[in-house]
This record gives C-alpha cells, structure tokens and sequence, in this order.
C-alpha cells in the first residue's frame, strides 16, 4: 500500500493538483520523520525542495470561505476539505488512503488501487 503505486500512478495520471496547503502537509510529515529517527533534517529539506519544484505548477489557491463550508458540513477537518473542495471545484478525484473522506465523499474520493484498476 502506498508508495510503490505512485509512480504508476504518475504515469497514467501525469496532471496532478494540489491546493496550496499541501507544503505544511508534507513538511509536518516529514518532521514527524526527522524526529522517528527515519530521515535527516537534510533528507528532509531536501525532500521539500525536490517536491517544491515538482508540484510548484500544479499548486492551486481554494477559497477559504468554500473550504470551511465544506468541512463544516462534512465534518472533515479543514486540512482536508481544501483537498476535496479542490477535487469538486476541478472535477477530478482526490487520490487518498483517508477513510473518512473515502466514505464521505465516494464520488470524488478513491484510493491509488482504485484509481489504477478503473482507469480514472
């Protein structure tokens, strides 16, 4: 599960988008790997500039106010509603292993597997 079917899924899927929080995603993430003892500050930094210039063009600002109306509604956190309102504003699927979003929103959610066995 994970990151073995990204670069599958990057080669069927090359257009990717990402609203603009997904830095403070994976930095936190990546802090969290730093402090397990799974990575280096530097591996870390690193990281981020690699995926900095990578995702860059496929930033996309959401609308804060759209955003908190969805995870109010939803009971997501906001986190993840700027995740699904970009995915509903561009309609495109959000690709995640999270289930709550998976249950909440099945019509703009799917797993990698998913997304790689029906061709969306």
């Amino acid at each position: 599960m994970g990151a073995e079917v990204v670069p599958q899924l990057l080669q069927r899927t090359p257009t990717w988008g990402v609203p603009e929080l997904w830095r403070h995603e994976l930095t936190s993430i990546l802090l969290k790997y730093v402090r397990a003892g799974l990575m280096s500050v530097e591996e870390a930094q690193a990281a981020l500039q690699e995926t900095g210039a990578l995702m860059a063009p496929r930033e996309f600002r959401v609308d804060p106010v759209e955003a908190l109306g969805l995870a109010e509604r939803s009971g997501c956190s906001s986190y993840d509603a700027e995740f699904v309102y970009l995915a509903q504003s561009q309609d495109a699927i959000l690709v995640t292993y999270d289930r709550q979003l998976l249950r909440l929103f099945p019509q703009h959610c799917r797993t990698p597997e998913q997304v790689l066995a029906s061709g969306d």
